[in-house]
């Protein structure tokens, strides 16, 4: 972003801006007449930060509690770890000189501060000047590649898009990329590399003995983390970590495939975490709780009731019956069965499952959750309904 971007966000972070601040908050609809009237109150520049702050904070609110207070930008917004997931990582930092790289809008660099001596980079000027304001601490504008490690720990956030927009899956096309990073593994104590929970398996080039951590919140699967060094809590092995409510659970192993078990399915269909299923911990998990797939790769098992205080890393769905796929006669079964709100799940797009839900949503008092599940060449129905598991 250019100086005057800058200028513009340090002059409305002061008591003078604060008048438009507080206008372009109550904005609803940027109109014409709106920002007309904005521009009574600050110049263009003021006036584009003030309106940007003032929805990329509207945003923020899923992701930080005190939102209303926090400097950010739309894009700082989506690209930013939230308030939970940033607290759990810090944990790893706690009471250890730390260094944020790539701070963004110190999402992460938050958490750590509160937790351990810390400071930032981030080349972006107004980047840095955010992340400053929200974690108390320096923030220096540099290119991470002249970073000066020393004897701290490291938080690293490489950008995973390029100038165009296109995501990518692998640490060559992570910007700094994979030569930068192997400079961290090597030149400092340890750290953890915020990565894309998309990211290529297994990734090519990581430390011998690094930790590869799935997390997920409210079994939204968020992000992956490669942890190396001194930060590293189970050398070798995968993690997974699911954020749901207050609580907080993980665990660890080295990944394998779920059993397979064919034919009649069992009284439950089960869908795990998407932190477990990612790291590849479903599979011992499943043999723990008697679960197994009816197809190679299907990502979704059945068994029996869960008895096991492992159930909560799963979805659970009492399997009632065994309906015919096609779309008719599923739709009659349903009709039949007093069918009002009907949730179609699926996996490999087997189906469309917002169309089907549209066609066999009824007027009953009955909510149905049916799983289109294709078992090789052949689909198959299941009808369900939840199961709570506390």
């Amino acid at each position: 972003m250019s100086g005057a971007a800058l200028a513009a966000w340090q002059w409305l972070a002061t008591d003078e801006g604060r008048a438009l601040r507080d206008a372009a908050a109550s904005v609803g609809a940027t109109t014409p007449a709106a920002v007309m009237a904005l521009r009574k109150l600050g110049d263009p520049d003021a006036v584009r930060a003030a309106l940007e702050l003032a929805q990329a904070r509207q945003r923020a609110i899923a992701k930080f509690p005190d939102a209303a207070g926090l400097w950010c930008d739309g894009h700082g917004i989506e690209q930013a770890s939230g308030a939970r997931v940033a607290a759990w990582k810090a944990q790893r930092f706690a009471g250890q000189r730390t260094i944020d790289l790539c701070s963004g809008i110190g999402g992460d660099l938050m958490a750590i501060a509160r937790v351990a001596p810390a400071e930032g980079i981030d080349r972006d000027p107004v980047r840095a000047w955010m992340a400053a304001r929200n974690a108390g601490v320096p923030v220096q504008v540099a290119d991470v590649r002249d970073a000066e490690i020393a004897d701290r720990l490291v938080h690293i956030d490489p950008a995973r898009r390029d100038e165009r927009g296109a995501r990518h899956h692998g640490l060559d096309g992570y910007e700094p990329g994979l030569d930068v990073l192997q400079r961290l593994w090597t030149d400092s104590r340890g750290g953890g590399a915020k990565l894309g929970p998309g990211i290529d398996l297994p990734i090519e080039g990581a430390p011998a003995g690094s930790e590869l951590e799935f997390i997920s919140e409210d079994r939204t699967l968020v992000q992956a983390v490669l942890w190396w060094g001194a930060c590293t809590r189970h050398p070798g092995a995968r993690s997974a970590t699911a954020l749901r409510g207050s609580e907080v659970r993980t665990v660890h192993g080295m990944p394998g495939p779920m059993p397979v078990r064919e034919g009649a399915y069992g009284a439950c269909i089960a869908v795990p975490d998407p932190a477990l299923e990612r790291s590849g911990l479903a599979g011992a998990s499943a043999v723990r709780l008697g679960l197994a797939e009816a197809a190679v790769g299907l990502g979704i098992a059945h068994g029996p009731m869960p008895e096991h205080d492992e159930a909560w890393w799963w979805r659970w769905y009492r399997v009632e019956a065994e309906i015919p796929w096609r779309t008719d006669a599923a739709l009659a079964w349903l009709r039949d069965h007093d069918a009002g709100e009907v949730t179609v799940k699926t996996r490999g797009k087997a189906v469309d499952p917002d169309a089907l839900a549209r066609a066999w949503r009824g007027r009953g008092r009955r909510a149905w959750t049916v799983f289109m599940l294709r078992h090789g060449t052949t689909l198959r129905a299941f009808a369900t309904e939840p199961i709570t598991i506390v």
